[in-house]
């Protein structure tokens, strides 16, 4: 009999948390509570709306990238529901992201930049940063890690994965996107799909 009434109360039990975590739509796991947390633009936390999620694909997307809160929502449907919201890094002063509806124009998995990485002289390292700042001696460049690379702009400007997301505009421009989250963003997208950035 005690088996009986452990498995029951075992059963409800996992019926109670599943009926918690799936939908994400109300409660205190809804996405207006989430935004409400006193810590929305300061925390690194990423929201998740698991049931928008599940039916994102790459003709129902778009991306919203807000520069004053520092975050990006994967929206989906006419509704635009929030299938995620991730802490994004922006560009700093003089290295703005521009504003802008920008449909997606190139796509690369293992994108490495043209522009910023590192210059190496006879095995050795003599320069990191922007390559165009450096007139010496050279053999080698390596090029900046940029993964799932999505371009907005002609100029260079993307969205891409990255280590150092600091809820704070330090970029040269593009969005910075935690590795974590930006795999599942690409999957979501594809050409054309558009990411709005709003001031």
């Amino acid at each position: 009999m005690k088996k009986i009434i452990m498995t029951v109360a075992l059963t409800l039990g996992a019926l109670f948390f599943t009926s918690c975590s799936s939908s994400n739509s109300s409660g205190a796991n809804s996405y207006a509570a989430f935004q409400k947390r006193s810590d929305y633009r300061s925390t690194l936390s990423v929201y998740k709306n698991e049931t928008a999620y599940a039916a994102a694909n790459s003709s129902n997307t778009k991306i919203r990238v807000d520069l004053s809160d520092q975050r990006a929502q994967l929206l989906v449907g006419p509704e635009e529901t929030v299938a995620l919201d991730t802490p994004v890094c922006t560009g700093r002063a003089g290295k703005r992201t521009p504003t802008g509806t920008f449909p997606i124009t190139e796509m690369i998995v293992n994108k490495r930049s043209t522009i910023f990485g590192t210059t190496y002289y006879k095995g050795k390292r003599v320069h990191g940063g922007d390559r165009r700042k450096y007139g010496g001696p050279k053999d080698k460049y390596v090029g900046a890690s940029l993964p799932y690379w999505m371009r907005l702009t002609g100029d260079g400007i993307g969205m891409h994965g990255s280590g150092s997301v600091h809820r704070s505009p330090a970029s040269s421009g593009c969005i910075r996107t935690p590795h974590t989250v930006i795999p599942e963003i690409y999957s979501k997208v594809k050409k054309g799909t558009p990411i709005v950035v709003v001031p």
